[in-house]
């Protein structure tokens, strides 16, 4: 999900040079960063995590505050690295458009 294979097969550079400086997030959308796809592993994890969490939830019988802890933080996780990944592609998308690319 996050590039995994295309880091260990192309290495791409951490960061690039750009007209005004050193920029994370550069070239076209089909190109990616490592830090770049660091993140995006991330919050791939965080979302995954989300799910196992709010899995895990629906398996607690005895205790409804902990279930219900535990459902909304496997939500809020859900939510936090899907809007990341979202978030993410804006911020790539405004840059690019920045330079015209």
């Amino acid at each position: 999900m996050g590039g995994g294979i295309y880091d260990l097969l192309d290495g791409p550079p951490t960061i690039l040079r750009g007209p005004q400086g050193y920029i994370a997030v550069r070239g076209s959308v089909q190109d990616q960063t490592l830090m770049e796809s660091v993140l995006v592993m991330f919050l791939t994890v965080l979302v995954f995590a989300g799910f196992f969490v709010s899995y895990r939830s629906t398996q607690i019988i005895y205790d409804s505050r902990r279930a219900t802890t535990m459902l909304i933080l496997g939500i809020s996780l859900i939510l936090l690295g899907l809007s990341g990944g979202y978030y993410l592609l804006a911020l790539k998308r405004i840059i690019l458009s920045r330079y015209g690319i």
